[in-house]
């Protein structure tokens, strides 16, 4: 497996959508080819890393020196790699500006007119530095914990310890809880269903029966949650909705609307909406970022 960096600068003045169109076709195309890497751009200059078996790594770089939308294409760095350092990357992507560079340590006043074939050429740790300060971010990112027990502050360090044994408290509880759920169904089952002749069933021992499945079901998803809030890269506000809507489904399934008054149903409806629509516009927004680079 081999690691290859290379540096051009385009041809003609690159739009936003071209860079859309760029990324869209590179994650396609790596996906296939088992290749990952990142890609920067700035000052109309390309950096790309790309890293996969040699064969098609090889490949690619030729096809990509060919593409007519870039020129001064230069080879900066070749190497063979026991492990990918862009693992999880069909092709990550950053953009960058006059503010990024002012960020970046190891690079001070480093501007963004030099960001170009010809000064990078001859500075090779400049795209080091860069390379590794993105890939850096980007894995911070993805392995981001809520309670996280690398903190540099001790305190915080501490308090995240006393929190993950609380949560792991909580669990054995909620497991606890589940069983006696359990237990409840197996009650209510007999009760409802076996006890009473089959001329005396009614629909409200069926929905009793429902209920009891729901509530035990409703305490696997807490469960979940309460488990969740120590692993890595969860979005817990869309696990809380989740649950929300099947407790709210539970209580629907389970409505006396001999009981109940027509202002307790629209309002009912109106928060299975709101949920609804929320949990929809979350797992939309998840799925665009999941599309993009940085």
């Amino acid at each position: 497996m081999i690691q290859v960096t290379y540096i051009s600068s385009v041809t003609r003045p690159i739009t936003q959508m071209d860079l859309e169109e760029i990324l869209s076709k590179s994650r396609k195309n790596n996906i296939e080819l088992g290749v990952t890497g990142m890609l920067l751009f700035g000052n109309n200059t390309f950096v790309q890393t790309l890293e996969g078996e040699e064969k098609r790594v090889n490949e690619l770089i030729n096809k990509i020196r060919k593409d007519p939308r870039h020129k001064d294409f230069k080879l900066v760095s070749k190497k063979e790699i026991g492990k990918r350092q862009y693992l999880d990357w069909t092709m990550g992507f950053k953009k960058l500006d006059e503010n990024d560079f002012n960020t970046i340590k190891g690079i001070d006043n480093f501007k963004a007119d030099k960001f170009n074939t010809t000064y990078l050429e001859n500075h090779t740790n400049i795209l080091e530095i860069l390379l590794e300060h993105y890939r850096v971010e980007q894995s911070k990112r993805q392995k981001h914990e809520e309670l996280s027990l690398d903190e540099e502050d001790n305190l915080l360090s501490i308090l995240h310890r006393i929190i993950r044994s609380s949560v792991k408290l909580l669990s054995i509880l909620m497991v606890m809880i589940i069983l006696w759920g359990i237990a409840d169904v197996i009650y209510t089952v007999y009760n409802n269903l076996f006890i009473p002749a089959f001329t005396t069933l009614t629909i409200n021992h069926i929905v009793s029966t429902f209920g009891a499945f729901l509530a035990v079901l409703i305490a696997i998803e807490i469960f979940i949650n309460i488990t969740l809030y120590i692993r890595k890269d969860i979005i817990h506000i869309k696990l809380v909705i989740a649950t929300a809507l099947m407790a709210i489904a539970r209580k629907v399934i389970i409505f006396d609307f001999k009981q109940i008054t027509p202002a307790y149903i629209y309002g009912t409806a109106s928060v299975i909406l709101a949920l609804g629509l929320t949990y929809w516009l979350i797992e939309k927004n998840t799925k665009e970022n999941s599309e993009d680079g940085f």
